[in-house]
């Protein structure tokens, strides 16, 4: 018995594709300067504060309402 194993071409792996096309995507994106990363941050940090505050003042206001309206429905 002789062993006559063809040699058959081999496929080119799919997750180094991928990794290549992923690759050559990035170099195509337009990135931001690092100082306009910074005011866009910026301004969502204090976006995000502005709006904790709001809400925690909000809260607030209706549970002293609800405590109020407890003690005299009481």
């Amino acid at each position: 018995m002789a062993n006559n194993v063809e040699s058959k071409p081999k496929k080119p792996n799919k997750i180094l594709i991928k990794i290549k096309e992923i690759g050559s995507e990035l170099k195509k994106v337009s990135w931001p300067k690092f100082s306009t990363v910074v005011k866009q941050t910026g301004a969502v940090i204090a976006v995000t504060l502005f709006f904790t505050i709001a809400v925690f003042f909000i809260d607030w206001a209706f549970s002293a309402l609800y405590n109020l309206l407890s003690q005299v429905l009481n």
